[in-house]
């Protein structure tokens, strides 16, 4: 039984989560989403071709759904929040983000910054990375 005023610390599910990082040289965009009893990990490449950008799916993996929790839980993710990392002064260029999750049956986490970012943050992206790359296929 959960009390309405129980702050809730740990992420115990998930629906969807987007990623996306934006630099000078073009922006990516990680999803992970549930599929079945497994987790699907995806990595796309965004390209601007006018009228419209185009998300291109480049590489994608399951992964059980525990170690997706273990990730967002490790690297805190509720903790995200709200986050809005201003550009720092005197950065002329760097890498803009945004992720938005949908976790425990609906709560929406979102977070924003330009080459300012939550603690680990390098840890849930290096994470995501790494679990594209276990595909041995």
């Amino acid at each position: 039984m959960k009390l309405s005023n129980q702050k809730i610390s740990q992420i115990g599910s998930f629906e969807k989560i987007t990623l996306r990082m934006s630099g000078m040289r073009g922006s990516v965009e990680y999803e992970i989403t549930v599929q079945d009893s497994a987790a699907e990990v995806s990595l796309y490449q965004i390209r601007y071709c006018r009228p419209k950008e185009q998300r291109i799916r480049e590489k994608w993996v399951s992964v059980s759904c525990g170690a997706v929790l273990r990730l967002l839980n490790d690297c805190r993710l509720l903790s995200w929040d709200g986050f809005h990392g201003d550009h720092p002064r005197g950065v002329r260029d760097g890498t803009v983000f945004s992720l938005a999750a949908v976790v425990n049956g609906g709560k929406m986490i979102k977070a924003d910054g330009s080459q300012n970012f939550p603690k680990h943050f390098a840890d849930f992206r290096n994470g995501i990375q790494e679990m594209l790359n276990s595909d041995k296929s």
